[in-house]
């Protein structure tokens, strides 16, 4: 029996957003911990304050997964009352209570966890300090140096490199281009992923380097790094790129190309609208439209007829974009097309012909 005459309905609850029952049922240690467990996992999610307090005190349940479930929703509610106890929870025997107290701290984003964070880059277990990485990754400046000697550590540098990019401090530079080198594919993608969100334009070489890496997500990540930074000297290799072996590769070398806005990526997407793969073949629909050129509008034209609908879609959007009136009767007709996305974007695109540029 529950404290409520029978053992009470979580879903039930969190459906109602019953937070006083849920804490009730928290709080009840007469019912078994699997249930403590669930009932703290579901307070999270709601983002009530009133259960900041309950939720601190199950920090200290006897049962770790309690614990564990219990600093999650501290995470996701937000609140900064919970730093301090989170701060505590870093020192819990168990590891996946520590994992997720990190993990916690970095989504609420307090600076008065920058310095146990950093010393949990130094705990005995792996994904306890990935998670520490990547928490400090969302608290700033502050945590850059000790984020570059966790580059040196096996186990985080992957995480290490993603949390440097995330915060952007050009001293991260020299070590992210270092980590490009890395034996680790995984890293090398990190340092990829965080030299393209710092955009600073001396990575633009080591990056172009890296789009022959053998490793596809290695490949992945400059590409799209590049985009990211903007540099017009990446568009020739960009452009050799399309012929990658990895459609995934090819995708986002769509997507850089749109995002630098070189008119001499025109042609060279144009050829991408034949591309085997159905969404480098949309992309590249897109990136034309976002280009500009009029040089595209019949090959677009003819795209408004591809055996894809994502591509259809695509290239009507792309030729709204566009606005030249050589589209309009073709997109008339592709207001009869058999899917409704594409005749929604054929619309659309003659309204923006019709209104011109």
């Amino acid at each position: 029996m529950g404290i409520f005459g029978r053992k009470p309905n979580i879903k039930e609850l969190v459906a109602k957003k019953d937070v006083p029952r849920l804490i009730k049922a928290l709080k009840n240690k007469d019912e078994d911990w699997l249930f403590r467990y669930v009932t703290a996992e579901a307070l999270g999610p709601i983002g009530d304050a009133r259960a900041v307090e309950p939720l601190i005190q199950a920090l200290k349940d006897e049962v770790s997964l309690v614990r564990s479930g219990a600093a999650g929703a501290l995470g996701s509610i937000g609140d900064a009352a919970a730093v301090e106890p989170l701060i505590q929870a870093l020192k819990d025997d168990d590891e996946g209570v520590r994992w997720h107290a990190a993990d916690a701290l970095g989504r609420i984003g307090d600076a008065a966890a920058v310095e146990p964070l950093i010393q949990a880059l130094k705990d005995d277990d792996e994904d306890v300090r990935r998670n520490a990485a990547i928490a400090l990754g969302d608290l700033g400046d502050a945590a850059v140096e000790p984020l570059i000697q966790a580059i040196k550590d096996e186990d985080v540098r992957e995480s290490a490199a993603e949390a440097l990019g995330n915060i952007g401090d050009a001293k991260a530079l020299e070590p992210l281009m270092q980590a490009l080198e890395d034996e680790d594919n995984l890293v090398r993608r990190g340092a990829a992923d965080g030299l393209g969100r710092i955009g600073d334009a001396t990575a633009v070489e080591p990056l172009i380097q890296a789009l022959k890496d053998d490793d596809g997500g290695v490949r992945h990540e400059a590409a799209i790094a590049l985009g990211r930074i903007g540099d017009a000297a990446a568009v020739e290799p960009l452009v050799q790129a399309l012929k990658d072996e990895d459609g995934g590769v090819r995708y986002n070398v769509t997507i850089a190309l749109e995002w630098i806005g070189d008119v001499r990526a025109v042609e060279p997407l144009i050829q991408a609208l034949k591309d085997e793969d159905n969404y480098v073949r949309r992309n590249a629909a897109i990136a034309l439209g976002g280009l500009g050129d009029a040089t595209a509008v019949e090959p677009l034209i003819k795209a408004l007829k591809d055996e894809d609908d994502h591509v259809r879609t695509g290239a009507a959007h792309a030729l709204g974009e566009l606005r030249d009136a050589r589209a309009a009767e073709p997109l008339i007709q592709a207001l009869k097309d058999e899917d409704e996305y594409v005749r929604d974007a054929a619309g659309e695109a003659l309204e923006k012909i019709k209104k011109g540029r």
